[in-house]
């Protein structure tokens, strides 16, 4: 008994003796060899900078303070470890005995690679930033190069005076203290410090020092505080790590708020002294104000009044607005509708037998015909951003379906004026953007016609430049250039006001509107771009048109990904082309195809290569792409003399390039074997996807390639016949006669009410509706309403001289979900109807195969009950807002998919698709996830299967939900 009782007692004396050490450590996951170390050596001696304020230092009461005194602390609380500080001693002689090992550990100071050679470091614990410190009044000192030939100075043996040593144009002053050297550049006997802004920012603040100011350099990197310990103690280093890991974010930020954030106690006796003379003003000021007061009631009454007259005004200016716009609309539609007229009969009188110079006359009516209808736009634009009624669309669009859409409307404006057309683009621009490709393609389509407008010889040039590129974001540049009459810097200046041309001589000379720049500099700076001008009499003017265009990463990565290199791998190519220009381009776009060529501009060279390369001391060309001006007999010629030629072991494919307007050179491709043929400029995809098409590759893009004229469109293969509704004797007689050329027959209603009464009579042969918007005794709106109540199926087209802004909303309240404006294009009516009357025919044929395939019900109710956490009544209000949201959903899909408005399908389909699944409709939830992935990719064959099983399902689904609620 008497032994347990010194056992236990001996115990308590370990416990009392050694409290810390055998609980402090736990949690910290201490190794055997870390807890002996900390055993054998509980107290570490510390060497200090006392002056390396707010981290360390002595304070009023000698005692150690500041950042690493705390880190110290909560190391100390951690492990048990004691800290003992080797006193009075300055920083050269605590840093020389720890080299001695007379000091076990340096507790803040900063890796630099000689002090690597003699202490192991712990992990970084605190970080800070490096600065230049020197007077107000000293200027052109910013970076670290600017201290050549200067002396700096600097704390002897701290990081910084490491760091300055390899500079050797930097001479340095050494300072035992940072303080010291601060007060020494303060008072102008030196120029410059190097330090931490921690330390010199509390060391200014606190000796009231106003004169010195921090420069900031090297802003990426950041300066850390680490334990230099004993290069013969590892363990203390592993176990410093271990409590330096362990302290909670939490503590760290409550260190560095009480040191960084220190200020100098503030003096509030100038505040207090302040607050009691505006005291003394109080009364003074509650007096005037009574004064004022009753200034004031008489000056709101005066204002009221004013307010009054203002809104007034407002009324009356909205008034006037809306008859403006009235008025505009209802000129538009006047004249929209005579000029429909004038372009159908123009139409019409081409597609009899005329002889060249009468069809040249034709071409002449449909040209001003276009002028016109160019200049009633541009009024219309004008008034929408007068009235801020403009809307950019965020869609996406390919960069050369813009180029080439543009090429081939200017086109005939440079071949009337027997001037040349020069394009290129940077290779490094992405093909898909998001934007709004209309706006972009009128942009372009007003500056280069002016170009073209005021250039007499010479030519016109558009240049398409990548600037520079931020993440998806690229700044493209388009360059306009023209050799035309050019322009002062007066007639500059007022080139964008609307009204206004260049001078009187001007608008008699050339004509327009005046108003095509200025909606070209709204639409830009809309488009978040800028446009700039650059002109001089007799020479040429220079637009510059500048925007940021975030690209389309899903189409562009497709887009790059059947570029791939090995497409062309071993593909050998060559290029005859006599211009240099020309030949650089086409280099540079074959080479962003990852392809190589050869290029000559000489056929007697290039017919030597061809016959040189034999295949056995060379390889026989794959690909030819001849200039057709280049060759001196003609490229037609030059093909015919290579299929003569015996010597040319293999015959490459051959694309040749053929000059601007020369359509009628198309029709002899295949008389001479030619494979491809592409009108000029060269647009990018189009060279692209010719390439493509002669090796049997997939294409890349929507941009066709040129290689035959357009030719008349077939017939259906049956009689289909629509009712036509339209008050206009000669537009009834155009759209009959363009409808007939594709085997169309036409139902003829005069108005609205007719119509109604036709419909009835004839619905079982109608297959389309083309309907007028307004006419007398029942306009459009109302008789498509009425021919809804018969029929929910039958198509509706609107044919409208209308393009103000909500015709389109209003179309689709009335039922009517597809739109054409008049003045149209002839081919354009008739491709529209002929899709519309195929794209139904077929999704009745498809109703009628598939009937037993859509048997099984479409919604899944106990799915959709479990989705909705089995609450009945939740189901069906969901279930009746799904029938209300959806009534027109699926006419709005397929009016999308008509226009080839894929993007806007992709989004209705997309919104669909998650409310569907979330009702229990599994199955058109996945032909919903299929439809959308076919929009995305721009497969047409794929969209037009899709969207029929869709519309099955989607028209069952509503009957379903219409029988359970």
């Amino acid at each position: 008994m008497k032994k347990q009782v010194i056992m236990l007692c001996f115990l308590t004396i370990l416990i009392l003796i050694y409290p810390i050490n055998i609980f402090a450590a736990e949690g910290l996951n201490l190794t055997k060899e870390e807890t002996e170390f900390i055993k054998n050596h509980p107290v570490i001696k510390l060497g200090i900078d006392p002056n390396f304020v707010p981290f360390e230092f002595y304070d009023e009461n000698n005692e150690y303070k500041g950042i690493t005194a705390d880190y110290l602390e909560l190391i100390r609380q951690k492990t048990g470890l004691e800290f003992e500080i080797q006193r009075n001693l300055t920083w050269p002689e605590a840093y020389d005995k720890a080299l001695s090992r007379e000091i076990d550990v340096l507790p803040a100071v900063s890796k630099t690679n000689e002090r690597e050679q003699r202490f192991i470091f712990s992990e970084p614990y605190y970080y800070f930033k490096r600065v230049i410190v020197t007077r107000n009044d000293i200027s052109g000192i910013n970076s670290i190069e600017d201290l050549k030939n200067l002396t700096v100075a600097v704390q002897r043996n701290s990081s910084h005076h490491s760091y300055l040593l390899p500079y050797p144009n930097i001479n340095l002053s050494l300072y035992d203290s940072v303080e010291t050297a601060l007060t020494a550049v303060a008072d102008g006997s030196e120029k410059v410090f190097v330090g931490n802004l921690a330390t010199t920012n509390y060391l200014i603040k606190s000796n009231g020092i106003t004169n010195l100011k921090f420069i900031a350099f090297e802003a990426e990197k950041q300066q850390a505080l680490y334990f230099a310990v004993r290069k013969d103690w590892p363990e203390l280093t592993s176990i410093l790590n271990k409590a330096l890991d362990s302290i909670t974010q939490e503590d760290k930020i409550a260190i560095n708020d009480k040191w960084i954030e220190f200020e100098v106690e503030l003096d509030y006796g100038p505040i207090i002294r302040l607050i009691l003379i505006i005291g003394s003003f109080v009364a003074v000021i509650l007096g005037v104000s009574f004064y004022w007061i009753i200034r004031l009631r008489k000056e709101i009454r005066v204002r009221e009044q004013i307010q009054q007259d203002l809104k007034k005004a407002k009324k009356e200016a909205d008034e006037a607005n809306e008859f403006k716009s009235g008025f505009m609309a209802r000129m538009s539609h006047e004249i929209r509708t005579p000029l429909n007229a004038i372009t159908g009969m123009a139409y019409l009188l081409k597609k009899t037998d005329i002889s060249l110079t009468q069809s040249m006359y034709v071409d002449r009516i449909t040209q001003a015909s276009n002028n016109m209808l160019s200049i009633i736009n541009d009024i219309l634009d004008f008034s929408k951003i007068e009235a801020g009624k403009v809307e950019i669309e965020e869609a996406s669009f390919s960069i050369d379906d813009i180029i080439q859409n543009v090429v081939n409307i200017v086109s005939y404006k440079i071949e009337e004026q027997e001037i040349g057309f020069r394009l290129s683009k940077d290779p490094q621009l992405p093909n898909w953007f998001i934007g709004d490709s209309k706006r972009i393609e009128q942009v372009l389509l007003n500056i280069l016609n002016n170009a073209a407008k005021f250039t007499q010889k010479g030519e016109v040039s558009l240049d398409i430049r990548l600037i520079a590129k931020e993440s998806d974001i690229y700044h493209i540049s388009f360059n306009i250039k023209d050799t035309g009459i050019g322009m002062t810097q007066e007639q500059v200046e007022k080139l964008f006001s609307p009204f206004v041309q260049g001078d009187s001589s001007i608008n008699r000379r050339f004509g327009g509107s005046g108003l095509g720049l200025s909606i070209v500099k709204n639409l830009v700076e809309m488009m978040g771009g800028s446009i700039n001008v650059f002109s001089t009499p007799d020479e040429g003017s220079t637009f510059i048109i500048n925007l940021s265009l975030r690209t389309d990463k899903i189409k562009e990565d497709e887009y790059l990904a059947k570029l791939s290199t090995k497409h062309f791998s071993g593909l050998r190519t060559l290029v005859l082309e006599k211009s240099g220009t020309s030949m650089n381009l086409i280099d540079s776009y074959l080479s962003s195809f990852g392809m190589h060529c050869e290029l000559t501009s000489s056929e007697e060279s290039a017919l030597s290569m061809l016959e040189a390369a034999d295949g056995k001391f060379a390889k026989p060309f794959d690909l030819i792409i001849i200039d057709y001006n280049t060759p001196a007999s003609g490229g037609f010629r030059f093909v015919d003399v290579l299929h003569s030629n015996t010597k040319i072991a293999k015959m490459p494919k051959i694309i040749i390039l053929l000059p601007m307007m020369r359509e009628d050179l198309f029709d002899n491709l295949n008389e001479h074997n030619i494979d491809v043929g592409i009108g000029k400029p060269i647009i990018p995809s189009i060279l692209l996807n010719a390439i493509f098409d002669i090796f049997n590759l997939t294409a890349v893009s929507a941009s066709s390639i040129s290689t035959t004229k357009s030719k008349d469109l077939e017939k259906l293969d049956k009689i289909y016949k629509v009712l036509l509704v339209e008050d206009n004797k000669t537009n009834q007689m155009i759209a009959k006669s363009i409808l007939e050329q594709v085997g169309i027959e036409s139902i003829v209603a005069n108005d609205g009410k007719i119509a109604v009464k036709k419909y009835k009579m004839h619905m079982n042969d109608i297959s389309l509706i083309l309907m007028d918007l307004h006419m007398p005794v029942m306009n459009g709106y109302e008789a498509a309403k009425e021919i809804r109540k018969i029929s929910s199926e039958i198509p509706i087209v609107a044919m409208t001289a209308d393009v103000i802004l909500g015709v389109r909303e209003k179309c689709e309240e009335s039922g009517i979900y597809h739109y054409i404006s008049k003045p149209f294009a002839p081919d354009k009516l008739i491709s529209l109807v002929k899709e519309i009357i195929v794209n139904s025919n077929m999704k009745e044929l498809n109703k009628e195969q598939n009937t037993d395939d859509y048997n099984e019900k479409v919604l899944d109710e106990e799915a959709g009950l479990k989705y909705m956490g089995g609450n009945r009544q939740l189901y069906h209000d969901i279930l009746n807002e799904y029938l209300k949201e959806n009534k027109n959903t699926a006419d709005l899909i397929s009016q999308a998919i008509y226009d080839r408005r894929y993007d806007d399908a992709e989004k209705l389909v997309h919104k669909i698709k998650s409310s569907s699944g979330s009702i229990g409709a599994k199955s058109l939830y996945e032909v919903a996830i299929r439809l959308q992935k076919s929009l995305s990719d721009n497969n047409d064959e794929d969209i037009e299967a899709n969207r029929l099983n869709f519309i099955i399902l989607f028209n069952k689904l509503m009957k379903e939900i219409e029988g359970i609620i």
